[in-house]
């Protein structure tokens, strides 16, 4: 990862902590009843599926960033980006596993990464239904918050990756 200067981690730390909380909320509140699906590949063979719920979960997520950090660029996977001159992208993936989202698996998620000057700095995996998420404070510290509680993650530095399952 390049050495550029990012400052300010906890600000975007909480925003992030703060909006997995929201995020949950708001999907038991507005998302979690019927739902519309379309294909996404009109023109094209294959099915890759969106449903009423990636787009207003996009939408959701779109209005926190953009008040919270009115300058900052954001690409979403439903609606785009339109190009600006921030150093600060946020990219958004509403809902990470359309087609469990689809079929009621509950492992889908919503995720969003804060990249600085192109390099990923922040991240948040929320899933709303397990009623979890997982936060990177930065390139050396993780979090899962399960059941209200916070627990550090760590990498096992003694298995080898080929022998990872």
């Amino acid at each position: 990862m390049a050495n550029t200067k990012f400052k300010n981690y906890r600000i975007f730390y909480n925003f992030l902590n703060s909006l997995a909380k929201d995020l949950t909320k708001f999907y038991y509140r507005k998302l979690n009843k019927p739902f519309k699906v379309s294909n996404k590949l009109k023109e094209k063979k294959g099915y890759d599926p969106v449903t009423t719920s990636d787009k207003a979960f996009e939408k959701f997520i779109r209005s926190r960033i953009k008040k919270r950090f009115p300058k900052h660029q954001v690409i979403g996977e439903e609606f785009g980006h339109k190009k600006t001159k921030s150093d600060f992208s946020w990219i958004i993936d509403p809902i990470d596993g359309t087609r469990s989202y689809v079929i009621g698996n509950p492992t889908w998620s919503n995720l969003i990464s804060l990249n600085y000057k192109g390099y990923p700095k922040l991240g948040l995996a929320n899933f709303p239904q397990l009623n979890k998420f997982y936060l990177n404070y930065n390139d050396k510290r993780a979090y899962v918050f399960e059941k209200g509680k916070k627990r550090k993650l760590t990498v096992n530095k003694k298995v080898s990756f080929s022998d990872a399952k």
